[in-house]
């Protein structure tokens, strides 16, 4: 008797072994399928961008409030920010010159005035990826004002090849070439080239950096330039930011 009670049990065991098996096999089952919906809608970022540090673009910075400037074009593709050139007062040569321009002053998040770079910097977020450059065309030779201007003949203006900087990936930065600018006003000089697929995000340009930010814009006057002494010359620069690289 004993035995076959263990036979009993034994054969019980493997019945509620087996019916839990089964139960769990009808409850995996799939009972049903449904579909679900998601979706996005992007718009265009018409906002201006605000100037970062050419050095550090993490940081926000504003441009010297003694010193104006244009503010930045707003939009999805949009020049955001350019330094003044100023070479302030020189003294005249016996020879040809070269002479070049100061920094430029910025504020930083503190509202202290920096010393950076002279820059450009350029903000893609059209979101298409179709690359874009940069451009720049002097309007007229450095001239005095007043009835009797006089002017800075046979100057050239130089830009060196600027440094790309931004958050974004190095392999997304724009190509840059040096630049002389044509003094007529009749030529546009080519400064930066984003291909396409490339340059999306915001971009600083600066012109020369670490131990040649000081030199990165150049203005050569030659011996034979008449120079009148104590005024001031001005010329201004338009920079033109065009939605293909080509």
């Amino acid at each position: 008797m004993k035995k076959l009670f263990i036979g009993t049990l034994s054969v019980s065991a493997l019945l509620i072994s087996f019916s839990l098996l089964r139960s769990s096999s009808v409850e995996a089952a799939q009972a049903g399928a449904m579909t679900s919906n998601a979706d996005i809608t992007f718009l265009q970022d018409t906002t201006v961008t605000s100037p970062v540090n050419p050095t550090d673009p993490t940081q926000t910075v504003t441009a010297n409030p003694d010193d104006p400037h244009q503010a930045g074009t707003a939009g999805p593709l949009s020049i955001d920010y350019i330094s003044n050139f100023h070479f302030g007062s020189q003294q005249i040569k016996a020879s040809a010159a070269t002479y070049y321009a100061q920094l430029d002053k910025v504020k930083n998040g503190a509202g202290d005035l920096i010393n950076v770079p002279n820059y450009a910097q350029v903000t893609d977020k059209r979101g298409l990826n179709l690359g874009w450059k940069l451009s720049v065309k002097q309007n007229g030779q450095f001239t005095t004002g007043g009835a009797t201007p006089s002017t800075l003949t046979n100057a050239a203006l130089t830009l060196v090849a600027a440094t790309t900087n931004s958050t974004q990936s190095v392999a997304l930065a724009p190509v840059t070439i040096a630049a002389t600018l044509d003094p007529t006003g009749t030529a546009t000089s080519r400064v930066a080239t984003s291909a396409v697929s490339t340059g999306m995000g915001t971009w600083t340009l600066a012109f020369g950096t670490g131990a040649t930010a000081a030199q990165g814009v150049q203005l050569s006057v030659p011996q034979a330039t008449a120079k009148v002494t104590n005024v001031q010359y001005k010329t201004t620069l338009n920079w033109i930011l065009d939605d293909t690289p080509l």
